[in-house]
């Protein structure tokens, strides 16, 4: 296993002040309506760092889980995140280790939401996904086209357009959309799991 893909990488890079670049508004605007958000909806956001995009889902009235691998990042998000109450949960959970979070049954999620995550999940997980979702479910991904992501960009460089091309497997449809002006980061939407 590569050390990006484990709790303690993850654990020293948060407590030395490393956070994922916060969502902005046409990010945000854009997961909205490719994913058509409804209040009510249950949404899991994986690899949830500390919490700001469930948070803005939970604004919205989605009721989230929001899970991570790094103690330190849930301890954050936690504490940050409070005002949600039982509408915004977040835990400690390693999706690559442990397939169903115990707080979720198989098929109940709305949505999915992976930002800058997938790329240090295994292969497996988009199988996983799939059982965690309702038939009309929507997995979200934000990432990099690492082609066009400059050397030494840290934590990661994204997904090569080969991979991006292959999530479209075992999903009805899949879209996606550019998020900023180089076209190096990205949205995408893969929905109707098969």
């Amino acid at each position: 296993m590569h050390e990006r893909q484990t709790p303690e990488y993850w654990d020293t890079l948060y407590a030395r002040g490393y956070r994922p670049p916060h969502p902005e508004p046409f990010e945000r605007e854009m997961l909205r309506n490719y994913t058509t958000v409804k209040s009510g909806q249950l949404a899991v956001d994986v690899g949830c760092g500390p919490g700001r995009m469930a948070a803005h889902m939970a604004a919205w009235g989605l009721t989230v889980i929001g899970l991570d691998f790094s103690q330190v990042a849930i301890a954050s998000a936690t504490a940050e995140h409070r005002a949600f109450g039982d509408q915004l949960t977040f835990a400690v959970h390693d999706v690559n280790a442990h397939a169903l979070p115990p707080m979720l049954k198989p098929g109940s999620a709305d949505i999915v939401t992976c930002r800058h995550s997938l790329e240090f999940l295994q292969p497996g997980f988009l199988d996983t996904v799939r059982r965690w979702l309702t038939p009309t479910g929507v997995l979200q991904i934000t990432t990099y086209r690492s082609e066009l992501v400059p050397e030494n960009t840290a934590p990661h460089r994204g997904l090569t357009e080969r991979q991006i091309e292959s999530l479209r497997d075992g999903w009805e449809f899949m879209s996606n959309w550019g998020l900023d002006s180089s076209g190096a980061l990205i949205g995408i939407v893969l929905r109707g799991p098969r």
